[in-house]
């Protein structure tokens, strides 16, 4: 395991692409039947780029920091707290996922199609069939988005708790990855993907609220005012406080603090930024008031629940 570059996993051509500005900060290591794992750390403060080029199926699940897909020219942002499952066929075409934010936080599964088949009962594997046909399409078809709940966030933050050198337990590395499969394969079959909504709140409404709790979990660094937040979305801001609170039970400011919170708090464990520089990255100028905030939410100040996390 190490920072890499261009690198291939067994016979896969799943690849680290080395920005041209910088060293990319994605550790990769091979696993069997040409599966492999990526994580990204921020390490280093330069872009991160890894190839889908390879067939067969794709976790991505990205706790901090902005993710893109594009293929092509084209570019569709991944949202934070779900995971996504890419499935990529043979000759369809060079996708490739995009960590363009210095303070992020994400992990990359490959399962190739050799590794989908290796199962006993062959094609007919159910996991298999998730992994490279979604519902049962056709390979590729459907890519899927899943809310990440407290399980699905614990599978993710294991796999970047992984600290893997050379000579890892490969085993060790597999129980990682197959908890998070585990789950998603899970929530797949019970198809809980979205959050409840409730039963009063207008279909279009719950869309543009769940609109503008994507922007406040991607706008860590500058987090919008509600005035901002509303006419992003095409909201007023009566409504959209209104809605917001039936939708996710909570004001739009109080969201916000958590999750900017919890962001610093898997920086803290997960990176090796500074305190004042996390306090930036999640919309904190003061280092004073980012203190305390996190104390409040977690009873620890930064550097203490780095030196022990809970």
């Amino acid at each position: 395991m190490g920072t890499v570059a261009g690198e291939r996993l067994g016979d896969t051509a799943l690849c680290a692409a080395a920005p041209p500005y910088g060293e990319t900060s994605v550790q990769a290591f091979a696993l069997r039947d040409g599966a492999g794992l990526y994580l990204i750390r921020p390490d280093h403060r330069s872009a991160a780029s890894i190839s889908l080029d390879a067939a067969g199926g794709y976790l991505c699940v990205g706790l901090v920091g902005e993710l893109a897909l594009w293929k092509g020219e084209d570019r569709e942002a991944l949202r934070t707290g779900q995971l996504h499952v890419l499935r990529q066929r043979a000759g369809a075409g060079f996708r490739r996922i995009e960590c363009a934010s210095p303070g992020r936080l994400a992990a990359v599964v490959f399962f190739s199609t050799r590794w989908c088949r290796s199962c006993p009962q062959g094609p007919t594997c159910d996991v298999g069939r998730f992994l490279l046909h979604g519902n049962g399409g056709r390979a590729g078809a459907c890519d899927q988005a899943i809310e990440l709940d407290e399980t699905g966030l614990a599978c993710a933050r294991g796999l970047l708790d992984l600290h893997i050198e050379e000579d890892a337990d490969t085993l060790s590395v597999e129980r990682s990855v197959l908890a998070l499969l585990s789950w998603a394969f899970a929530r797949h079959a019970d198809r809980t993907d979205a959050p409840a909504r409730d039963a009063s709140l207008p279909p279009r409404a719950a869309m543009k609220v769940r609109q503008a709790a994507e922007i406040l979990r991607q706008r860590f660094e500058d987090p919008p005012t509600i005035a901002e937040l509303s006419a992003l979305i095409g909201l007023n801001e009566s409504d959209l406080k209104r809605w917001f609170k039936s939708l996710y039970g909570d004001s739009i400011a109080s969201y916000s603090r958590q999750r900017r919170l919890e962001a610093a708090r898997d920086l803290l464990v997960h990176s090796s930024l500074g305190v004042a520089s996390i306090a930036l990255e999640v919309g904190f100028s003061n280092p004073s008031q980012f203190a305390r905030a996190f104390r409040l939410q977690f009873g620890l100040n930064p550097s203490e629940y780095r030196r022990s996390p809970s």
